[in-house]
């Protein structure tokens, strides 16, 4: 998902487009605007005369042109690297940044910088990258341009170098391994704000808030996803996310305490009961000696791997028995709360954008997520209850159809969890079972088609619908639908 990936959105204006890449039609598209110059350089057709193709090309140019004049490069731009031709490698690009499709227009355009800055060509050639795949193009094909924008990027490598190193320093190549070129562009890892927005603390596929450097780009993405939650629970839509207690509760603007750490970390929570509980014992003094805990946590790596300290000068204060308490629920608080408190204000304040705050005065935490995320057990029994089935075969009998309705729920109800998941993410596109009847819209059902045993089963998951053959064998029905779920095949019937 989008929330937990470290990749950047890509720009749209440089996606592939039908059967042939985009590159590949606007250089085509540049190649035809020259000939049509050549044959029209002698003969000049009048304007009401030129063909359509070639006033559209004209117009596409001079967009180019004027677009390029307001582009401005940017040193922050990450240096393109030549693919490294490696046979055993899947994907020799799984490094690098630069997206697919302008790879190749990467190497044509590095070749050129290369002749002419050397010393430069990595990094002029990622700046270069940054612009769209139309503006490259009128690059490579006019040579003036191309020079113009090279010289300016060399212009700006060589001030940087000079800013960096000092007025009496003198100015030395850039190489892709040098140390020079690392203080061009800024380290994406600690200056950007792109790490995933959620990260599992404990309990695997419970998520909580990763608030990075909360940038307001960051926070509006914390505010969106407290919108898909609202939209979730207004349109009884199942959420694949789920979130720990406490940041439930909090969305819920219930008061979170100590014991909700149980959900966030249960090992960190047993150490911390454990150690409350030793606070009593008659050796207290020489246990908690020997610990030397103080007021400061060290966080992990997404909370900010920073050191921080729960009260002021609290790195000077030991834990004893008689303020173990106080500590503890300092502790849970800053870990769960304090230390991603904007992000989750964003969050409510995203849900609030949809939902009233009124209409969550009545749920529970367990409420709240059994709305949001479904039932954690799919229960055969109610889905039996929810599904009608429909005859498309024929006139194959009444007899036939009833044999097939049993074949059909035996073989859901002997597969394991992860499969009848999948099934019914198959069937109704969310792998949970929603809290009520009202949360299937609509409701599912099986349309039995004529008898095929060479098909496999389909579903529209618009209408939470499946189609299926009747299969001459329940042994033929179960390795059929095994395969389907497996391959996923959607679409109409």
């Amino acid at each position: 998902m989008l929330f937990l990936s470290d990749e950047k959105l890509p720009n749209l204006d440089n996606i592939f487009s039908g059967s042939r890449g985009l590159t590949h039609q606007l250089r085509a598209r540049a190649k035809e605007r020259e000939r049509e110059r050549r044959r029209s350089g002698s003969n000049a057709l009048s304007p009401g005369l030129i063909p359509r193709v070639v006033r559209r090309n004209e117009r596409a140019s001079e967009r180019a042109v004027a677009e390029l004049e307001n582009c401005v490069l940017s040193l922050d731009s990450p240096s393109y690297q030549l693919p490294v031709e490696n046979d055993d490698n899947e994907d020799e690009y799984t490094s690098n940044p630069i997206p697919h499709h302008k790879r190749e227009l990467g190497r044509r355009i590095n070749k050129k910088v290369n002749a002419m800055w050397p010393e430069h060509a990595s990094k002029i050639t990622g700046m270069l990258l940054e612009f769209t795949p139309t503006q490259l193009v009128y690059l490579l094909t006019h040579d003036a341009s191309f020079k113009d924008k090279i010289n300016e990027a060399a212009d700006m490598i060589t001030s940087a170098n000079n800013d960096s190193a000092g007025p009496s320093s003198q100015e030395t190549p850039v190489s892709s391994g040098s140390k020079s070129e690392s203080k061009l562009h800024i380290n994406e890892e600690e200056e950007s704000d792109n790490n995933p927005l959620f990260f599992q603390p404990g309990k695997p596929g419970y998520y909580s808030p990763r608030p990075g450097k909360c940038s307001p780009e960051r926070l509006n993405c914390f505010r969106n996803v407290g919108r898909v939650i609202g939209l979730c629970l207004l349109q009884n839509e199942i959420s694949p996310l789920s979130f720990n207690r406490h940041v439930i509760k909090y969305l819920l603007g219930r008061r979170v305490n100590w014991h909700d750490l149980a959900f966030f970390d249960p090992t960190l929570y047993e150490s911390l009961r454990q150690l409350i509980a030793d606070s009593s014992r008659s050796d207290h003094t020489e246990i908690f000696n020997s610990l030397e805990l103080n007021y400061s946590i060290q966080l992990r790596p997404e909370e900010g791997g920073s050191t921080v300290d729960l009260i002021s000068g609290g790195s000077q204060v030991e834990v004893a028995a008689d303020n173990v308490h106080d500590y503890v629920k300092r502790y849970a608080e800053y870990r769960m709360i304090g230390n991603a408190r904007r992000a989750l204000q964003a969050m409510r304040r995203g849900l609030l954008d949809v939902i009233p705050a009124f209409h969550l005065d009545g749920l529970t935490a367990e409420d709240f997520r059994l709305l949001l995320n479904g039932a954690g057990e799919i229960n055969i029994r109610q889905l039996m209850n929810y599904t009608f089935f429909s005859d498309e075969t024929a006139g194959e009998g009444q007899e036939k159809l009833t044999k097939f309705k049993k074949w059909f729920w035996s073989m859901v109800e002997n597969m394991t969890h992860r499969q009848k998941q999948d099934l019914l993410y198959f069937w109704t596109s969310s792998p949970a079972m929603p809290a009520s009847a009202e949360g299937f819209q609509p409701m599912p059902s099986v349309t039995v088609k004529p008898a095929n045993d060479h098909q496999l089963p389909t579903a529209n998951t618009c209408i939470s619908r499946l189609y299926v053959p009747l299969y001459s064998s329940k042994t033929i029905l179960r390795s059929k639908f095994l395969l389907a779920i497996k391959t996923k095949v959607f679409g109409f019937v």
